[in-house]
């Protein structure tokens, strides 16, 4: 249905067009603009044997230090590389690799000469330093770089709203369409990260801090990883955590909990450190801080004192370690002591005040609806592009934060062995997690 349709009074309001699509993409564009196969998503993993042999010829070292991220079969780098070995006359063909945004500003503009500084980062692609394609990796792995569009950042223009596709959107042609970011990116302005120092607490079925930081973090030990701001002044740096609202609806269905709010009410009913029960998320394996994909969920220290609402509460208490280990990698390189947070998990006051009890932090309520985060961020880069805003910090003065959570002191000693006890069991299973039958 055309916007015009749908909102036919904002229809002559609309002053830029700001772009977002989800990241890790590779989309091969022969010089036509034609699709030549269709797209390898962020969850395409056939590059597995590709991430393996560059993991065996370069280490494990290499790829991390220049992107600083982890080398991943999932990545646009090990993508393309797939797509040369195995579909090589495709490749021979290929123009142009775009990421999904790239190809709605394509579609919008006709152009596909742009991307951005976030998908270049997170795909293994720019030199976190030069913040350019790193051509001495491209060589080395023999990926072509003239096969990729200029970095630029996401609140630049990429183009004009083309006559074809105004008249497709029921808009006027000539609007401004900004380079747009990765969903990723895009959802930290969302949240009012815009600066150094500002960080947040995506809480839903997987859960992440993320913040803004001068520079790059590089972990000796991978525990983060990065994905350029939109307006390149800074670095996001990521951490996730797998299973958070996942373990709570997996939680509710072994129990036979009606309701999120009954889950609540009985967890409640459990002391601070659940009777000594302690949970690990790792239903799905687990990405930060140990990125083991055989990791598996456990409840430790189980005895016949523990009832429904002990498991129920150690599960909101061991998604909150999980959490607190993540923000504590972070705090060797940044002070952090207040995150906003968005996400469905944001509407359990019980949970929030474990996560801010157990992590030691202030939690700040934001105006952003978690399902809303990535195109108010997309919105702020292309009001930034058009001059609308002077800045990503100005334009994220405008949301709002509310509803302030403050760490309980009173809990602190009993969360302090719940935290101990729970970072002893990943090493000490880690073995028994890589010896499945």
């Amino acid at each position: 249905m055309m916007l015009r349709e749908l909102a036919p009074e904002y229809v002559k309001r609309v002053d830029a067009i700001g772009v977002s699509g989800h990241m890790l993409g590779c989309l091969p564009m022969d010089k036509d603009g034609q699709t030549l196969r269709p797209a390898m998503i962020h969850a395409d993993t056939r590059a597995l044997a590709i991430s393996n042999a560059l993991r065996a010829r370069f280490g494990r070292d290499y790829f991390y230090e220049i992107c600083g991220n982890v080398l991943s079969p999932a990545s646009t780098l090990c993508k393309t590389l797939w797509l040369k070995e195995n579909e090589p006359e495709l490749y021979a063909r290929t123009y142009r690799i775009l990421q999904s945004k790239d190809y709605l500003v394509y579609r919008l503009t006709g152009h596909m000469e742009t991307t951005d500084m976030s998908d270049a980062s997170h795909g293994l692609l720019m030199n976190l330093e030069t913040r350019q394609y790193d051509t001495e990796m491209f060589h080395n792995v023999g990926v072509d770089l003239d096969k990729f569009p200029q970095i630029h950042t996401s609140c630049e223009i990429a183009g004009r709203l083309s006559e074809e596709a105004a008249g497709c959107l029921g808009l006027r042609a000539g609007i401004p369409v900004s380079v747009g970011g990765g969903d990723g990116a895009c959802a930290n302005v969302g949240a009012g990260v815009a600066k150094p120092g500002d960080f947040y607490l995506s809480l839903g079925t997987t859960a992440w801090i993320a913040g803004q930081m001068d520079a790059p973090f590089i972990d000796p030990q991978h525990r983060v990883f990065h994905i350029y701001a939109l307006d390149g002044h800074g670095c996001n740096v990521f951490g996730t955590e797998q299973c958070a609202g996942r373990s709570v609806s997996w939680a509710m269905d072994l129990f036979e909990v009606a309701s999120a709010r009954a889950f609540d009410s009985a967890a409640a009913t459990a002391p601070a450190g659940a009777g000594g029960l302690i949970y690990l998320p790792y239903l799905e394996g687990e990405r930060s801080p140990v990125f083991d994909a055989q990791a598996q969920g456990v409840f430790f220290g189980m005895n016949t004192t523990h009832k429904r609402e002990h498991f129920l509460r150690a599960v909101l208490e061991g998604t909150a370690c999980g959490l607190s280990q993540i923000l504590d990698v972070m705090r060797e390189k940044q002070q952090i002591e207040e995150l906003r947070i968005i996400g469905g998990g944001a509407k359990s006051k019980l949970w929030k005040q474990i996560i801010a009890d157990v992590c030691n932090v202030t939690l700040h309520d934001v105006s952003t609806f978690s399902d809303s985060a990535t195109s108010l961020g997309a919105a702020a880069a292309a009001g930034v592009a058009i001059g609308l805003f002077g800045n990503l910090p100005e334009a994220c003065s405008h949301i709002r934060m509310s509803g302030d959570i403050e760490p309980d002191l009173a809990v602190q000693e009993a969360y302090a062995l719940t935290k101990k006890r729970y970072a002893m069991l990943y090493p000490s299973l880690k073995e028994a997690f890589h010896t499945r039958a």
